[in-house]
């Protein structure tokens, strides 16, 4: 047996080393058969490596029950090597796998680390005598360097597990289908800036204040933060603070008792009470009014609240969302919104841009909308023509993604589940700042917009199609989706176009 000292020891695996070290000890001392196991648990050995001609494949498979070796478990607890004599009564210890003769030689040696005990070491040789007792020191000195083989062995299993959950989780929320991002589709930059913002603040368990104009998605992107949080098994409870009626809104928010005030003919529970142990949406923060936002307050600093009309004081473990499309800082200057409650939720502020501010977002988009139209009875063959889809993306969307997913579906009527035109988009010609045709006259086609999306996406993920930053990613769509879109392009996963061959 000999070592193979030109072999990189950075970059040799536990399991290796264990085997070279078994190996190098075949130089030393001769035996038959030397084998490494370990201990799971407390009372199970089971074979890790086995070194020697008498080496075989149904002692890779091979555990001890210590119960049943009271030997065995003795030189454990003592922490010593042993050799056995040629007259001491024992029971092989791979009786039934490998045939030992009465009296052959035997040295077994315990595995410890820092005083915990891991495992145990064997030598064993059909021959009598071939072990010494000057043997033993030594090979206690080589169980040392075993052992440390051994623990670093587990710990690399340990850690490879610990990387495998947490490779699945990455790749799980960063999955553009994954359920809990499901619908925040964008390629632009602005847009997954908000929604990498949106991923850490659903990490830590404060309150976020999402900020947008009105049809930016706030409450998506509340709902997004409520799945990926720690809380995603418990309710998400939304209300609309702009629709409060002034005399419900303390009800609404806190519940009432009985005969609180006329028609309150039982006990509620508020959306505080709703959502205890998951996250409460309040929109339109801005709206809340005035005489209410103490009362938040207090539950936002204390997680505490009393219903109205009773006495007793209720715990609540609520995690607030907000969102509002005001300028909250000026609701603060002018008195209608309290400083102090403006900071209590402003701790994570989340921004979503404004579809004028998402270039070719909103085709992606129309995609989306576009194939869910097709699922309908009658819609199926809905599509949109190369002159709607130039339009699209020239245009301001004041009211955003809302009015955005509105025209498609008003265009998927109006078109009788047919091709979208221009016409059915309610635009007969292009704004006058759109941007010219290309070169030709021809004008931007749907394939066009859609190449120029996967291209500028490759190039910013530098041609990488999965994992985070790839492209798929980017464009908020389905590797496999992106790759079929490619082949239906001409695009290469480097970005260029295949040559198209006439026909």
């Amino acid at each position: 047996m000999s070592v193979n000292t030109e072999i990189p020891v950075d970059t040799l695996e536990p399991e290796r080393i264990l085997e070279l070290i078994l190996s190098a000890l075949g130089d030393l001392i001769e035996y038959e058969l030397a084998v490494v196991l370990g201990l799971d648990g407390r009372n199970i050995l089971s074979v890790r490596k086995a070194a020697g001609p008498l080496a075989n494949e149904r002692l890779s498979r091979y555990s001890i029950n210590l119960r049943d070796r009271g030997d065995l478990a003795s030189i454990l607890e003592r922490g010593e090597p042993h050799l056995f004599s040629e007259d001491e009564d024992h029971v092989d210890t791979y009786e039934g796998i490998i045939d030992l003769p009465h009296g052959h030689s035997c040295l077994v040696a315990p595995l410890s680390v820092a005083g915990t005990r891991i495992g145990l070491l064997t030598l064993d040789h059909r021959s009598c005598g071939r072990f010494t007792p000057g043997l033993v020191r030594f090979i206690g000195s080589m169980a040392t360097l075993i052992s440390l083989s051994v623990a670093q062995s587990d710990e690399r299993a340990k850690l490879q597990i610990t990387n495998a959950d947490l490779v699945r989780q990455r790749n799980a929320l960063l999955t553009p289908g994954y359920e809990p991002i499901a619908g925040l589709v964008g390629s632009s930059a602005a847009w997954i800036r908000a929604v990498e913002s949106l991923r850490l603040a659903a990490d830590a368990d404060v309150p976020v204040l999402i900020l947008g104009e009105t049809g930016t998605g706030k409450e998506l992107a509340a709902r997004s933060v409520h799945r990926l949080s720690a809380r995603a098994g418990g309710p998400f409870v939304a209300l609309n603070c702009s629709a409060l009626a002034p005399s419900l809104a303390e009800s609404e928010l806190f519940g009432h008792e009985r005969g609180s005030f006329t028609g309150a003919s039982g006990q509620r529970r508020g959306r505080f009470e709703l959502a205890d142990g998951g996250t409460l949406f309040l929109d339109e923060i801005g709206d809340l009014p005035l005489e209410l936002q103490p009362k938040l307050l207090r539950v936002l600093q204390e997680g505490s609240l009393e219903r109205l009309g009773g006495e007793r004081t209720v715990r609540v473990n609520v995690r607030i969302v907000a969102a509002t499309h005001v300028d909250l800082e000026a609701a603060v200057r002018s008195g209608r919104f309290r400083e102090d409650l403006y900071y209590r939720l402003g701790v994570f502020p989340v921004r979503l841009p404004p579809l004028r501010e998402r270039p070719g977002d909103a085709l992606l988009l129309a995609e989306l909308f576009l194939s869910e139209i097709q699922k309908r009875p009658g819609f199926g063959s809905v599509a949109m023509d190369a002159n709607a889809a130039a339009i699209l993306d020239t245009l301001s969307w004041p009211g955003n993604v809302r009015e955005l997913r509105n025209v498609i579906e008003r265009a998927a009527i109006l078109a009788r589940g047919t091709m979208i035109s221009p016409v059915h988009l309610g635009i007969q010609a292009a704004p006058a700042d759109s941007p010219p045709p290309k070169a030709g006259g021809h004008p931007r086609t749907l394939a066009d917009a859609q190449r120029e999306a996967i291209e500028n996406a490759l190039v910013r993920s530098h041609g990488r199609l999965y994992g985070t930053g790839g492209a798929a990613e980017l464009l908020g769509m389905k590797p496999s989706t992106l790759q079929s879109r490619m082949k239906k392009l001409g695009i290469t996963s480097g970005g260029s176009r295949r040559k198209e061959v006439d026909t």
